[in-house]
């Protein structure tokens, strides 16, 4: 987060409107803010947490008492903050909650708490309204902006506390804190949730494999229970007792099925025999049945044997009935003749009175011939008025066709009028487009100037950015060179102090007392080198030293010149950008604009020929004007013709005034005279008819005579065959002794004489078959006496009904001994997995109670990861605080006694060189206490803004302490200190510094200067 703007209004010991431009300040890097006790300087502090949180710099400080009590009592307390995150821009605006006088009456009215939070991203700062604009995040809601903010900085109010603003002794408090206590606060700082969910899931989980494990042992046994056994064992006896059960059930149920056996094979051996009773008695009813019908059958051969003897006559019976039948014929055609005979003789009547009263109507031939003379005559006057005629009708097409040249014209001069207005309109239309078309190009221009302006200035600030990017890389490959360069040359001492002190020994070795040291030359050597280590391998490692520093050193030249160059671009990209002026409007919004430019250009489509379209209209009416007089024309002819139509009609008229108006027309007449014709045709052709017609019925009368003389005379013939066939008839009855009314009784049943006689004959077979059976069936039983048949199966059934109860005994038996094992069989795989489960969730039996704190150290997976980051905010501290202090201190973890075991704990003590112990942070003196506070305040600032991604810590402020500090003639404590905080600068983030010490003020000159008043205080910019 860096700070841009603070406007406070009646704040703190602010009784007017105050504001604070940090722009330069933070780009200055380090700076601070002046002014003696009690002036002001922690209540900037206290503004912008307000403005941030709803709170103070100092927690246990109500917001009531924020209000400057200088301020008149009509200015409100309000606090307005703008700062950056990223790229991104936001003002927060807020009021506490506070009291003002009424805007009617007196006394006072109660203001809530109220709060805003804007975007404010794209807005110049110089531009931004303090008292609201830009997009609105959240407005009067207290607890929702709050919400806001926090989310955007990634830490609430006790953290900005901790890592951003470090007010006076509170960031010793946490150098100061117990270990629950900073366990605390680094819980707040870190996330480490992830750690304590892996806890309480490994928790549950292990938690859920023992209850697996425990509800599996209790249903185990409570299963062996509900089947009446109090153990596994009791269990096996079971089991033992049931087979033995079983195999018993199954030897009865053996034997019962061998008793049941004998007993089905004697049942079914009485049945047999009971058999042959039943068949005698079945053949012996059946054979007095076939007995009881011999009359019935004697009967049917009688019927049989007459119906033959008629047969023998049928022959003669069937002569009588052709004869009979031609009879019939013949009288039948003698009746139709006689019919056919009269009517030829009632059509002769009706033809000769035909023909008279055509005879009687030859008169009107005549009549209908002088009809036809007189048409003739109409016919030749019309002809001789053809000429008139002829005239008439082309003086009828002429004012017909004057009158289509009439119409045509009209409706040519109806289309040229629509043309010519239509002409007109478009005309009018092309014109305001081509207007509206040469503002929209002429607007277009400005546009597209206006965006190559703003592409080029995007341009150009993408470009700084890059270089900005670039040169932030090159910095940071700097700084990583120059740390690889430092350890390379501390690499290369250590090992040409190691490699020297190898040599030294080996010379020491070769020394002798009274000889001369070839180094030195004395001949005493009271005090030789102790060297350790192969002095190859150290020669070795020397060249390796040598070269990899040689290196280093390439790499750092490399990365100085990069950086130096990347710098170099940015103050070229930047001056090139200074040189442009800020386009009044973005790239998007001038494109948007362009598009909706092009979109109604497109809409007004291709530019018309204006010259073209007035031709036309021109044209339009010339040929207006041209069919106005043609219409005029026209209707001149049509009065000329309409004249001579009338005159050439009146002269036809009086030609033809003889004729009949329906024969004027020469198709009516026409028509008249072939309706004459055709009947004159009619009725002489009707004459003809009828005289035709009389001449055939007169011929078909003598026909009809002579088929009725042939029909009499066959029915004759007929008469005289009929007679000859009863006579032949009756001499037949007589020889075979039958008289007729015998002959019909019996020749009703000739076609019945097969079936009767199969009827005979197969009695006649059924009676012996049943004769034999009987014979047979009563030889089978002679000797035996009927077996009791109701006994046998009584003895049967009840054999089978024991066989099945020891049967279904046995299965019963079986089925418990089976069920049994089964239980058996499931416990122990339940056992099994039982013991596998135990056995294979150990470990993470084991790991859960381990991440609870169950282990020897007695520590928790979150209380690990906390002391693991612990160690990196000590690490980063010892950075600062190892230069502050001239290498002398290092901060570390103490060491606590856990169950006989030593563990490291979140306390801190401190590491004292010159001594070579542990020191507790009691013994160090007050400046030392606040160096050492403010190196591990910067140092969580440090983790803190690395291991959050989301948290930018641009800028961090520091209240007092450096009063503590000495000075040395400049070159003490507080110069390191001022070095390191610069040194912080140089790392990207700026550092604020609140105090009152002169030395201070001198040494970070660029600022601000808290002037303390009667009426309240002010703020003052200072420049370096």
């Amino acid at each position: 987060m860096r700070p841009i703007k603070l406007k406070m209004d009646a704040f703190g010991p602010y009784a007017g409107t105050q504001t604070i431009d940090f722009r330069d300040a933070t780009d200055a890097g380090l700076f601070g803010i002046y002014g003696p006790t009690g002036s002001g300087k922690s209540s900037i502090f206290s503004a912008m947490t307000f403005a941030l949180f709803g709170e103070a710099a100092k927690k246990e400080q109500p917001t009531a008492t924020l209000r400057s009590a200088h301020a008149s009592a009509e200015m409100p307390t309000e606090v307005a903050f703008v700062f950056e995150l990223g790229d991104k821009r936001y003002l927060v605006r807020r009021q506490p909650e506070q009291s003002r006088p009424k805007m009617r009456g007196e006394g006072e009215t109660s203001q809530a708490h109220a709060a805003w939070l804007f975007d404010v991203t794209g807005i110049e700062v110089d531009m931004i309204n303090l008292d609201g604009c830009g997009v609105i995040l959240a407005e009067k809601k207290v607890g929702q902006v709050a919400d806001q903010v926090s989310a955007l900085l990634g830490y609430g109010a006790d953290q900005f506390r901790q890592i951003v603003l470090l007010p006076q002794g509170r960031f010793e408090k946490f150098l100061t804190s117990d270990s629950s206590e900073r366990l605390k606060i680094l819980r707040e700082l870190f996330d480490v949730s992830l750690y304590r969910s892996i806890t309480d899931r490994l928790k549950e989980e292990a938690s859920a494999a023992k209850r697996e494990v425990r509800d599996g042992y209790s249903v185990h046994a409570r299963r062996l229970v509900a089947e009446g056994f109090n153990s596994s064992d009791e269990l096996d006896e079971g089991i033992e007792a049931a087979q033995a059960r079983s195999r018993e059930a199954a030897c009865e149920s053996a034997e019962k099925e061998k008793a049941a056996a004998s007993a089905d094979q004697a049942y079914a051996a009485a049945q047999a025999i009971d058999a042959r009773f039943v068949e005698a008695n079945r053949a012996k009813e059946q054979l007095t049945v076939l007995e009881g019908r011999e009359a019935e059958i004697a009967e049917i051969r009688l019927r049989r044997d007459n119906a033959r003897k008629a047969q023998r006559a049928a022959d003669k019976a069937q002569a009588i009935a052709e004869a009979s039948d031609r009879l019939n014929e013949a009288v039948q055609d003698e009746v139709g003749v006689s019919s056919a005979a009269a009517e030829a003789a009632d059509r002769l009547k009706q033809a000769e009175a035909a023909l008279l009263a055509e005879r009687n109507r030859s008169g009107e031939i005549d009549s209908l011939q002088r009809q036809k003379a007189e048409l003739d005559r109409y016919e030749k006057a019309l002809a001789d008025a053809s000429d008139l005629r002829d005239k008439m009708e082309e003086a009828v097409a002429e004012k017909v066709a004057a009158e289509q040249a009439r119409d045509t014209a009209s409706l040519e001069v109806d289309r040229l009028t629509t043309l010519h207005k239509e002409s007109e309109a478009t005309l009018g239309q092309a014109r305001q487009s081509e207007l509206r078309r040469l503002a929209l190009r002429s607007e277009r221009v400005t546009l597209d100037a206006g965006l190559r302006h703003a592409k080029a200035y995007q341009k150009a600030a993408d470009a700084l950015k890059t270089a900005q990017a670039s040169a932030g890389n090159a910095a940071k490959h700097l700084a990583t060179a120059e740390d690889a360069h430092t350890a390379a040359s501390e690499s290369y001492a250590r090992a040409e102090t190691a490699y020297f002190s190898a040599q030294a020994s080996i010379l020491a070795h070769r020394l002798v007392d009274g000889e001369p040291c070839p180094v030195c030359g004395a001949d005493e050597h009271p005090h030789p080198a102790l060297g350790e280590g192969d002095p190859d391998a150290l020669d070795e490692e020397l060249a390796s030293a040598r070269e990899t520093l040689s290196s280093a050193t390439g790499d750092l030249q490399e990365a100085r010149v990069a950086h130096g160059s990347a710098r170099s671009r940015v103050a070229d990209r930047e001056k090139a950008l200074s040189e442009i002026e800020v386009p009044e409007a973005d790239v998007a919004s001038l494109e948007r604009e362009l598009e909706v430019i092009d979109a109604e250009l497109s809409g007004l489509g291709e530019a018309g020929e204006i010259q073209k379209l007035q031709l036309a209209m021109d044209e339009a009416k010339e040929q207006l004007e041209l069919a106005a007089k043609a219409l005029s024309e026209a209707q001149q002819k049509l009065q000329s013709a309409t004249t001579a139509e009338a005159v050439a009609c009146r002269s036809y008229e009086d030609q033809i005034a003889g004729v009949p108006e329906q024969y004027r027309d020469e198709a009516g007449l026409n028509a008249a005279r072939d309706v004459m014709v055709e009947t004159i045709a009619e009725r002489q052709q009707a004459l003809a008819d009828a005289e035709a017609n009389a001449q055939a019925a007169r011929e078909l009368v003598a026909t009809a005579n002579a088929n009725l003389r042939n029909a009499e005379k066959t029915k004759i013939d007929a008469e005289k065959r009929c007679k000859v066939a009863r006579d032949e008839f009756a001499t037949r009855l007589a020889e075979l002794g039958l008289s007729p009314e015998q002959y019909a009784q019996f020749a009703a049943h000739i076609p019945e004489i097969d079936d009767l006689t199969a009827t005979v004959e197969d009695f006649e077979t059924s009676l012996r078959e049943a004769t034999g059976a009987a014979k047979q069936a009563a030889d089978a039983i002679a000797g035996i006496e009927r077996p009791d048949l109701a006994s046998a199966e009584g003895s049967r059934d009840a054999a089978r009904t024991a066989a099945n109860e020891a049967v279904d005994f046995a299965a019963t038996m079986r089925a418990n001994l089976e069920k049994l094992e089964s239980l058996k069989n499931v416990l122990a795989e339940e056992l099994a997995r039982l013991r596998r489960l135990e056995e294979e969730t150990g470990p993470l039996r084991a790991l859960a109670d381990a991440f609870s704190g169950q282990n020897e150290m007695n520590t928790t997976l979150e209380s690990f990861a906390i002391g693991a980051m612990f160690d990196q905010v000590l690490e980063a501290a010892n950075l600062r605080l190892e230069p502050m202090t001239s290498g002398r201190y290092r901060l570390e973890r103490d060491v606590e006694s856990a169950g006989g075991r030593s563990k490291r704990g979140l306390d801190i003590r401190v590491h004292d060189i010159e001594t070579g112990r542990a020191r507790d942070l009691t013994t160090l003196s007050g400046g030392e206490t606040f160096i050492a506070a403010l190196s591990l305040a910067l140092g969580l600032s440090d983790i803190v803004e690395a291991s959050h991604g989301a948290i930018r810590l641009d800028t961090i402020f520091i209240d007092e302490g450096f009063g503590s500090l000495d000075t040395e003639n400049d070159t003490g404590t507080l110069d390191r200190v001022l070095q390191v905080l610069q040194d912080i600068v140089g790392a990207s983030r700026a550092v604020g510094l609140i105090s009152h010490v002169p030395l201070v003020q001198q040494a970070v000159p660029t600022g601000f200067t808290i002037l303390k008043g009667v009426g309240g205080s002010r703020i003052e910019r200072r420049a370096a």
